[in-house]
């Protein structure tokens, strides 16, 4: 059955988590919706699926709310469940920067819309006066990206403060930072900000609102997503092989062995050939 998945955040000041963690749970039950929601004092952020009534539900009582009436929902689709359960969660940072000072998500990089990230991308004058800066992890840089977009190769978010030391030569270039869905680009140009960058900019919606509009143009490969879809093929443009047949794929897998459950890029037939088991591990094997 066709799922509809919906992705959201918000920054706003919440005094009773607790209670909104209750709320959530309550209503993601009666829509039989699945998930990972975060609740923390400083907002909000979720990735929830259902059918496509129980999504619609769901932002409709959510646009009730007067604190979340400006909420901004981006839809996906997939044909297999993206979700094995429900989890809400109250935290200290809905999206976990751990900077070593508290960050004002209320003074963040200037909003570049996906019509003028395409126009920046499409007109070589444009794109030689600013710095595309991809703020996801690694992995999700190797199979899919912008264009001339550079990395500052983390593991995980939190590796952003300290990776961030490595670009402080372009404090005073005009840098546009995106990611997914927007919201770690909010608190990475607020840090940005506060550290001195000078001219900080962020993608509105991410890259998900931006190949909504344009998938054939600015991003090539794939868009890895946190949930059953693993990422989203964007275009034909595939970056990535298999790592035991070079095969052209971007096709993400974990290790069998739970003790590794490295995640690594494997074709099809591979997988089932080498009982998905990654090329280290079948080393040791030898």
């Amino acid at each position: 059955m066709k799922e509809v998945i919906l992705l959201y955040y918000k920054f706003i000041d919440i005094a009773k988590t607790y209670s909104l963690m209750r709320e959530q749970r309550s209503l993601c039950n009666r829509l039989h919706l699945k998930g990972r929601i975060i609740i923390a004092k400083e907002g909000i952020n979720g990735t929830v699926s259902g059918t496509k009534e129980a999504t619609d539900e769901y932002m409709k009582v959510m646009h009730k709310k007067a604190e979340f009436s400006d909420m901004e929902f981006k839809l996906g689709d997939s044909g297999t469940p993206s979700f094995p359960k429900l989890s809400i969660k109250v935290r200290s940072e809905i999206v976990s920067l751990y900077a070593p000072e508290t960050v004002n998500v209320q003074e963040t990089g200037a909003y570049v819309e996906p019509d003028e990230m395409y126009d920046i991308l499409k007109d070589d004058d444009k794109n030689k006066d600013y710095i595309i800066l991809d703020g996801r992890n690694n992995y999700e840089y190797k199979i899919g990206r912008f264009r001339n977009a550079i990395e500052l190769d983390t593991d995980n978010f939190r590796g952003f403060p300290k990776a961030l030391e490595k670009i402080e030569h372009l404090k005073d270039k005009k840098i546009i930072t995106y990611c997914t869905g927007g919201i770690r680009c909010e608190k990475a140009s607020a840090y940005m900000k506060q550290k001195g960058f000078k001219n900080v900019y962020q993608l509105h919606g991410g890259i998900v609102k931006y190949i909504q509009k344009y998938p054939e143009f600015g991003f090539d490969g794939n868009c890895y997503v946190f949930d059953g879809r693993v990422s989203i093929q964007v275009n034909n443009n595939i970056l990535t092989e298999c790592e035991y047949c070079a095969t052209k794929t971007a096709r993400y897998i974990n290790c069998a062995n739970n003790e590794c459950h490295r995640q690594f890029i494997c074709c099809e037939k591979c997988d089932a050939q080498h009982e998905s088991f990654c090329t280290q591990e079948k080393v040791k094997a030898c």
